[in-house]
């Protein structure tokens, strides 16, 4: 098995756990594993620049590298921030988006490991 099937495991793990958690959260329940959610989004998002990091040492989809290694800033920087936008009814909006901006990070590392 490729180095890089590695991370893409634990990417994947960490992603059915994020999301579990998030819909817990979005339907009311478990708020004490908010901090969870947290630190699972930072290792969600360290496996992801890891993969793109392996991809560009193998000098492969290069571009798709440094997007990936882009996208995981967007991703912490909105996770860590969507608790303080949009208070209120318009929440949903900033939870949405926090979801299909992490979601896009999956397909991108599918590729990577593919590519790479």
């Amino acid at each position: 098995m490729p180095a890089i099937r590695i991370p893409l495991i634990v990417l994947r793990i960490l992603a059915a756990v994020q999301i579990t958690l998030g819909i817990a959260f979005w339907t009311g329940h478990w708020y004490t594993l908010v901090g969870l959610h947290r630190m699972g989004g930072v290792l969600f998002v360290v496996t992801l620049w890891v993969i793109a990091l392996m991809a560009l040492r193998a000098k492969r989809a290069m571009g798709l590298a440094v997007f990936a290694l882009a996208w995981g800033v967007v991703v912490a920087a909105l996770g860590f921030a969507q608790q303080r936008l949009l208070i209120g009814d318009l929440h949903w909006i900033v939870r949405v988006a926090h979801l299909v901006i992490a979601m896009c990070a999956m397909p991108l590392a599918e590729r990577l490991a593919r590519d790479a």
